[in-house]
């Protein structure tokens, strides 16, 4: 779902696991484990930095397809083991002369029986397209990437 608030988007979405909450988390939050589902589907990520603390910073680079690079990075404002991160977002278009505005992504980790809810927030996209290009994105590395990936490694 995508809202509007104060001349910003936010997009929220949710997807559920048959894994434990502490599995899932470490997905997240272990770095082998991260660049084995991290991206759309058919991209391969490479983590050129990656702390997982209040403060701590992380750079993801994603080699498309195609062969194009794609590299986020960010810091991380909160981490509740088991239960929450809480991170900026930001694209590095080198070269690009864009400036473009920091985005912030929250994931909750919700026990749901013997397996996990994922509560995903990501907010102050400046155009409802920015926001619908990143649901494309989350969607097909939560939904597909992650749940495979969870699925084959019980």
């Amino acid at each position: 779902m995508i809202t509007m608030q104060a001349d910003k988007f936010t997009l929220q979405i949710n997807y559920s696991y048959k894994a434990n909450r502490e599995r899932v988390f470490q997905a997240w939050t272990k770095q082998e484990l991260l660049k084995q589902w991290w991206g759309p589907e058919g991209f391969t990520t490479t983590i050129d930095r990656m702390d997982v603390v209040e403060g701590g910073g992380y750079r993801f680079i994603m080699l498309a397809p195609n062969g194009s690079n794609h590299i986020i990075g960010g810091n991380y404002l909160s981490v509740i083991p088991n239960e929450k991160l809480v991170f900026t977002w930001k694209w590095e278009h080198e070269g690009s002369g864009e400036d473009q505005a920091d985005t912030v992504v929250t994931i909750v980790f919700l026990e749901q029986g013997e397996g996990t809810e994922l509560l995903v927030t990501h907010e102050n996209f400046s155009t409802k397209d920015e926001a619908e290009n990143h649901n494309n994105g989350w969607s097909s590395s939560l939904g597909g990437n992650l749940k495979k990936y969870l699925e084959l490694n019980v």
